[in-house]
């Protein structure tokens, strides 16, 4: 199953991984620059999906790319914003030529309730039912949400738990505001989501 969307200045796109690691593989025309990476992993899983993540992304670029990695983590591709994501059976990935983009995708999981005061303040919680919500879904947004706007501020290891906080919930328009004071400037970003039955994907451009 694949799903492309275009959306102001970026396009972004959701795969549900249905082959094995080599049946992706030989889809790609890069195979011999990715063997260093397959080599160096043991679990088939994981290799799906970076696999996955390669072949969502020529879809979206409409050419196989060149992925390289910043120190901080974060990929880079030459001419092109990127941001990927993914899970088990799931890839997503977001490009744009003008604008920092993030995204990621989380499965709807009930540990997350344990995690719920580590990411979350009173005011954050009180957005989405109160101190002591048991919404798994709501609470895998709101966890997913600061992950793809720590992905847009391009830093390496930060306290993005509490750095980057909920100021408004919006289930009706499936969006959140998210503002950072991890750096100088302060962002404030619109992050979008979509929900499924098993996952929720969210998204956002910076500016």
């Amino acid at each position: 199953m694949l799903e492309i969307h275009t959306q102001s200045e970026c396009r972004w796109g959701l795969w549900r991984i249905d082959e094995t690691w080599l049946e992706l593989l030989g889809g790609l025309e890069r195979r011999d620059a990715y063997q260093p990476f397959l080599e160096s992993v043991s679990a088939g899983g994981r290799r799906t999906e970076w696999l996955a993540v390669r072949a969502l992304l020529r879809v979206l670029l409409g050419y196989e790319p060149t992925v390289n990695y910043r120190p901080e983590g974060y990929p880079e591709v030459d001419g092109w914003h990127v941001s990927f994501s993914h899970t088990r059976h799931y890839a997503a990935a977001i490009c744009s030529r003008d604008t920092v983009v993030g995204i990621d995708i989380e499965r709807f999981r009930p540990r997350i309730i344990g995690l719920r005061d580590r990411f979350l303040d009173r005011d954050e919680l009180a957005l989405i039912g109160g101190p002591n919500t048991d919404d798994v879904r709501r609470l895998t947004v709101c966890w997913s949400a600061k992950e793809a706007a720590f992905k847009m501020l391009r830093l390496g290891s930060s306290d993005w738990l509490r750095g980057v906080r909920i100021v408004a919930y919006d289930p009706t328009s499936h969006q959140l505001t998210v503002h950072e004071t991890l750096t100088p400037n302060t962002y404030t970003f619109k992050i979008d989501f979509s929900l499924a039955s098993d996952y929720v994907l969210t998204w956002g451009r910076r500016g």
